[in-house]
């Protein structure tokens, strides 16, 4: 599974490690098309759900986002909700 780690001025610092069971998004959400932006990490914690690590660790520290970020970050927290739940 190929880790995601990628940021710009518009968009969060991201570091999605497997190996580390990290998830992590940090700083500003105004990127010009959020659903793009947002896609290959919502089908990476898809597939990282099927074989998680025994432990998890997810940093969100996002000090501002818009709108069109908003829906794309609720998935996010879902598919991270569902990881959650497979451990207990």
């Amino acid at each position: 599974m190929e880790n995601i780690s990628k940021g710009t001025p518009k968009t969060p610092a991201v570091n999605f490690d497997y190996q580390k069971g990290l998830i992590e998004i940090k700083g500003r959400s105004i990127p010009e098309n959020s659903i793009e932006f947002y896609k290959p990490m919502v089908d990476w914690l898809e597939k990282y759900a099927s074989s998680p690590k025994e432990v998890t660790n997810v940093n969100i520290q996002l000090e501002y986002f818009n709108t069109s970020s908003s829906k794309c970050i609720l998935d996010v927290f879902k598919n991270s909700e569902t990881i959650h739940k497979a451990h207990q």
